[in-house]
């Protein structure tokens, strides 16, 4: 099942859940609303009006999680006592751990999560929330960053990649949301019967009071039971496919089998202490309650996929083993590797099978790590020093928006100065050389790295930096499409981190159509040397993706507006239209059958905005991927 598969499916299972939800809150609205009715008679009046209160109840209750929610991952990461790790920390063990989420980042070609440790938790777990990529955070307890090798430690955070990956994190908090209703009820019915039972005795109206207290309470814990067995069914599927995909994402079964191998240890294993632990158990990586309906499947189970020889009889021994692990000193770190060869522009390869590169979605492999970890270390420090604060962050990528054109750029310039302070715009121009400085290959990972850093502006200062941004992709009509591109991603992943939009719907190609001329349109003219041949680039594109109907090559003078308007609706488009729509735009950008590095991160880019991910660059020397015929050039790459 491919990344498009993937998001199609959480789509189905949330329309599934949210019915089954449905079902278990009218049960519990009528059975509650008939034990009151028997209690003060019936009159159809009363049914409606003692309905609607119930409901309302429990709506309000999951209402008010939800919007406590969508704020984004961290929220459910501080509620059990979790600490942001910030890039300045001095702790060797939370610089490892820093350094293989974003690792794990640009492998995936998603926005750089938030990272917390749950300092309280001396146990092995983890988890990630969010509603989408751009307002995710990856939690680990301090047992695991304390206990775990960098092996060990790059399985569990592959696994939770995987579920931001497979839209996971977005279900995971929608239950979280609608179960809360059904606790609301209970809690109501906790709470009354608790100062019912103060009161004097002997009032026929305090103990029918206390009667439909206890109703509630039963009730609602009834409901908030089948809520949880609905979260421990989704929870098992889950936690399977994320583990596949962890193993995929690093070819390093050993390191996960390590790791769940400790969860299973003594001292409580992979237990967490905090109250909230309950709430989120259909999140973590491994049980982190004791409950009665499991959330992940068996422990040999789970070993057994990962390694179809491991014998159930031979748990203690492993477990054993794992437990004495240490990192081995002769293994390089990633920490530790020479800066490695970053790619450098004008390297190109030949895209011969389109399908196999938008199959890249969504599903990075250990070659596009061992990249990652190379892009890593090409960036230069004073990036990362830059990242670590909000007005650093917003610095560098005003900075990396600048165009390259003098003419354009010193025109971008005045308008900031004009929109901000003296010390702002010195901290722009500081940051210039930097940004100046990154290649295209290095500038969509370096912008996707701010991201944490930028949640953490107050939100006016993010809706300022939204509208400066905008602003200065119409500073010039020559604005180059990359550029352009980049702003756009910019704005929609700031804009799902406010608004916790859904990150695709059910929208077809061809009612898309004047949308994809402008898109196809214009990524044409970007690679193009003349009209003609971006005319036939757009034909190269568009006859796959709309053999009948299609629209004309047209190009635009005002194409930055209708890009904006087109990349929002496209945003909408069903899963599997943006498969195609992905393979459509490799044969548009490789109609000469090579694709430059500027062509494939603009690729990538356009991916990005569409929450559809694409891994970076390899090098040739890790091997091509299936389906990809490569060409040996002076320095060639493959996607």
């Amino acid at each position: 099942m491919d990344f498009y598969a993937r998001q199609a499916g959480a789509r189905r299972r949330t329309g599934w859940l949210l019915f089954a939800f449905v079902v278990a809150v009218t049960a519990v609205v009528l059975a509650l609303d008939a034990v009151i009715l028997a209690l003060v008679g019936y009159e159809p009046q009363r049914a409606t009006a003692f309905a609607l209160v119930i409901l309302s109840v429990i709506l309000l209750g999951s209402l008010y999680r939800t919007m406590q929610l969508r704020e984004g991952g961290g929220v459910v990461a501080r509620s059990l006592g979790g600490v942001r790790v910030d890039r300045d920390s001095t702790d060797p063990a939370r610089r490892r751990l820093l350094n293989i989420v974003e690792e794990m980042a640009i492998a995936s070609g998603v926005p750089m999560p938030e990272v917390y440790v749950l300092e309280q938790e001396t146990t092995i777990n983890a988890f990630a929330a969010g509603h989408t990529a751009a307002n995710a955070a990856i939690a680990v307890t301090q047992g695991a960053v304390e206990r775990l090798t960098r092996d060990e430690l790059q399985g569990v955070v592959a696994h939770e990649f995987s579920h931001i990956l497979n839209g996971d994190m977005r279900l995971n908090l929608q239950l979280l949301g609608w179960v809360f209703g059904l606790f609301a009820l209970a809690l109501i019915g906790r709470t009354v019967l608790r100062h019912v039972s103060r009161l004097r005795r002997g009032s026929s109206a305090i103990g029918l009071i206390g009667l439909v207290a206890v109703a509630a309470l039963v009730l609602g814990w009834l409901g908030q039971l089948a809520g949880r067995i609905l979260q421990a069914a989704v929870s098992r599927q889950r936690e399977r496919l994320a583990d596949a995909s962890a193993v995929q994402f690093t070819r390093h079964p050993e390191g996960l089998k390590g790791a769940l191998l400790k969860t299973a240890g003594p001292g409580g294993g992979s237990l967490l202490a905090s109250e909230a632990a309950d709430e989120v158990a259909h999140m973590l990586f491994a049980p982190g309650t004791r409950r009665l309906f499991a959330t992940h499947p068996p422990l040999v189970e789970r070993l057994h996929a990962l390694d179809p020889r491991f014998d159930a009889g031979s748990l203690p021994a492993a477990i054993a083993a794992a437990l004495r692990a240490t990192e081995e000193s002769t293994r390089p770190d990633a920490d530790r590797a020479s800066a490695a060869h970053a790619p450098t522009p004008g390297l190109a390869i030949i895209a011969a099978a389109p399908l196999a590169i938008a199959r890249q979605a969504g599903q990075p492999r250990t070659l596009h790590v061992a990249q990652a970890q190379e892009l890593r270390l090409a960036m230069p420090e004073s990036l990362r020093e830059l990242a670590g604060t909000g007005s650093g962050a917003r610095a560098l990528v005003l900075a990396v928006l600048l165009s390259h054109r003098d003419a354009v750029r010193e025109r971008q310039l005045e308008r900031l100065a004009k929109a901000l302070g003296p010390a702002e715009c010195i901290a722009v121009e500081a940051a210039l050389p930097m940004a100046s400085g990154l290649g295209p290959f290095l500038r969509l990972p370096a912008l996707q790295q701010l991201f944490p850093a930028l949640r953490r502006l107050a939100r006016a200062e993010r809706e300022r930096l939204l509208a400066l941004a905008e602003d200065l992709t119409r500073a010039d009509a020559c604005i180059d499409v990359f550029e352009y591109c980049l702003t756009r991603l910019l704005v929609t992943a700031l804009r799902d981190e406010l608004e916790a939009r859904t990150p695709h719907g059910n929208a077809t190609l061809a009612s898309a159509a004047a949308d994809l001329q402008v898109l196809f349109t214009t990524v044409a003219r970007s690679g193009a040397t003349d009209e003609r041949r971006a005319r036939e680039a757009y034909e190269a594109g568009m006859q796959g993706l709309l053999p009948r109907n299609r629209p004309e090559y047209a190009p635009r003078e005002d194409w930055p507006l209708a890009l904006d308007a087109a990349l929002a609706r496209l945003g909408r488009l069903h899963p599997f239209a943006k498969e195609a729509l992905i393979e459509a735009l490799v044969r548009t950008l490789a109609d000469d059958d090579q694709l430059s590095v500027p062509e494939a991160e603009l690729l990538r880019t356009v991916c990005a905005i569409l929450h559809c991910p694409l891994p970076p660059l390899v090098p040739l020397n890790e091997g091509p991927l299936p389906g990809m015929a490569v060409t040996r050039s002076a320095a060639s790459m493959a996607v």
